[in-house]
């Protein structure tokens, strides 16, 4: 359960990067069915169950996972809220947040585990 933990985050800390770089670039990436992109739709599930247990444990409020593969898309999800104290929920367009600041992708990749 650690190691899939740890790769959850891993993941977390990767597809925040790899959203930052498309929103810089503002060219949306196409989206493909885990499958043809050589992915398993069973093991990226792994990952929202995954952060749907830290989000259970109270560890993070909300997270959003995308998983890209040879320039596609293949798994995109939001978890949890955005603003608690408001019920806000996490949506896919949340990501957009990052943005704003220059130094976030920055923070992201500084917080890696490995």
């Amino acid at each position: 359960m650690r190691r899939l933990v740890a790769l959850g985050s891993a993941v977390l800390v990767l597809s925040a990067t790899l959203a930052a770089s498309a929103l810089v670039w503002a060219e949306p990436l196409p989206s493909a069915k885990p499958e043809q992109v050589g992915l398993a739709s069973e093991r990226l599930d792994r990952i929202g169950q995954a952060l749907r247990a830290e989000i259970a444990k109270g560890n993070v409020p909300g997270a959003i996972a995308l998983v890209a593969r040879k320039g596609r898309v293949a798994y995109f999800e939001a978890f949890g809220s955005r603003d608690k104290a408001a019920g806000a929920p996490m949506t896919s367009s949340s990501s957009s947040s990052i943005r704003r600041s220059p130094t976030s992708p920055a923070t992201t990749r500084g917080s890696a585990p490995w």
